[in-house]
């Protein structure tokens, strides 16, 4: 047996009897060449010109020649396999002990609609998918800079995902992007199947529930950050990017901001954020006030009013939301308009007739999660809950002294919660005027030269 056929034959042994890998044994001119590729992952179009170009130049006499993919010698074998195992062709040739690794690779992916989390009015419609390749040309679309910089690595030892990081040069911040780099280069040997893996192994797992970076599917804002200084983590299979650094007045951006007049965008901004603000402390602020007996405008019968019956209220009442909430995410939508007459019996009148809540609590609740919904950030939005429920519980303990322990508790978790450069309340504290003014009133992206 030849040494290239003992080549052959350790390759198909070490990737093993997997259906989709295909082996080809093209014989010109007294020459032999093996073809081994994936056909899950491979372009059959891509494949038949390869094959051409071997039949072309060996047949006029021609060192062997590859078109039209980009091509790649490696020497080593398990990178090789890496290789093929990402849907590259492998093409060894008979008294050469090179792999030659040929572009042939063609990913299932979904077509670029927009996501559905990060709905704009106005703006593009296109988002990001589980293909990296596809997700970088949708940044360099927008951004058609030489020194928009893409830099690729491999993570996982059974996964090998492609991990990618995007900066301009001379923009980024370089102690941001000398953070990153050494990170990446010290990730511990985890395998890294999303992004929310990538984000563990690089800053680690805690129970802070408040994100430490900003996800996207927008290939539009995440342009606009890097223009602004920003570095962004791509990873294949998941269609969201990571944004770094973030604050927590970042997160509460949304794309329709850049989109809209100064005005109007400014108006949007103030309602947004009066928004978070009731879904952070407008239920326990309540709670606080009825426990005290103190009036308010709502025609609830204070003296009337039993603490444990009436945590148990709110509590089945925001439960019952958070469950309409799981389920109208997870349900088809062939099954969402059932949703809908579900979510009628459990919060209408018939409950309320029933004695699961009141009408005080049913708003109080209701407005609570509006408010959950207007945050641009999902993550957030969710970590603003979990604080919301602290508080309630705080406030029910102990009334209004309850609710201040826990508005305080909140504040000292938002300070110290640690992000790259920036602390997590800029530019509140510390207070920047120009970044304040950026951040209510907006401004064109503005490049330092």
């Amino acid at each position: 047996m030849s040494t290239l056929q003992q080549r052959i034959q350790h390759l198909q042994q070490t990737v093993a009897a997997s259906f989709d890998v295909s082996v080809r044994k093209i014989y010109i001119q007294n020459q032999e060449v093996y073809l081994m590729f994936l056909s899950s992952l491979s372009d059959t179009k891509l494949l038949s010109y390869l094959v051409e170009s071997i039949v072309i130049s060996t047949s006029n006499h021609i060192d062997v020649t590859f078109y039209p993919g980009a091509v790649e010698t490696i020497q080593d074998e398990q990178q090789a396999i890496t290789s093929l195992l990402s849907g590259q062709c492998l093409v060894l040739l008979e008294n050469r002990e090179c792999y030659y690794v040929v572009e042939t690779r063609q990913y299932p992916a979904r077509s670029t609609a927009e996501p559905e989390v990060e709905r704009s009015v106005r703006g593009s419609h296109d988002g990001f998918v589980e293909n990296i390749l596809l997700n970088v040309g949708l940044i360099r679309r927008r951004i058609r800079d030489p020194k928009l910089k893409v830099v690729l690595y491999k993570e996982g030892l059974k996964t090998k995902t492609d991990v990618a990081y995007a900066y301009i040069e001379k923009l980024v911040d370089p102690d941001i992007l000398q953070d990153i780099q050494q990170r990446l280069q010290q990730l511990p040997e985890i395998e890294i199947l999303n992004e929310r893996y990538l984000v563990e192994a690089l800053y680690g797992k805690t129970w802070n529930p408040y994100p430490h970076v900003r996800y996207s599917e927008r290939p539009d804002l995440c342009a606009i950050h890097l223009l602004q200084g920003y570095v962004v983590l791509l990873v294949d299979n998941t269609p969201n990017a990571v944004i770094i650094p973030t604050t927590f007045f970042e997160m509460t951006q949304q794309l329709e901001e850049y989109t809209q007049t100064t005005l109007v965008a400014c108006f949007t901004r103030i309602v947004r954020m009066i928004g978070i603000l009731f879904s952070l402390y407008l239920l326990p602020l309540w709670i606080a006030l009825v426990i005290d007996q103190n009036p308010t405008m709502l025609k609830i019968p204070l003296e009337e009013v039993n603490v444990f019956t009436f945590g148990v209220q709110i509590m089945i009442a925001d439960i019952v939301v958070e469950w309409i909430r799981q389920s109208l995410v997870h349900t088809p939508s062939l099954l969402s308009s059932i949703m809908s007459f579900i979510a009628v019996f459990v919060l209408g009148d018939l409950a309320i007739g029933l004695g699961a809540y009141t009408e005080e609590i049913l708003i109080m609740v209701a407005l609570c999660n509006i408010g959950n919904l207007l945050t641009p950030s999902y993550e957030l939005s969710l970590a603003n809950k979990i604080f919301r429920i602290i508080i309630g519980a705080l406030a029910l303990c102990f009334s209004t002294t309850g609710f201040c322990l826990g508005v305080l508790i909140h504040f000292i978790v938002l300070v110290s919660t640690k992000t790259q450069k920036y602390p997590y309340l800029y530019p509140l504290i510390p207070f920047s005027y120009k970044e304040m003014k950026r951040l209510f009133l907006g401004e064109p992206v503005k490049v330092k030269k």
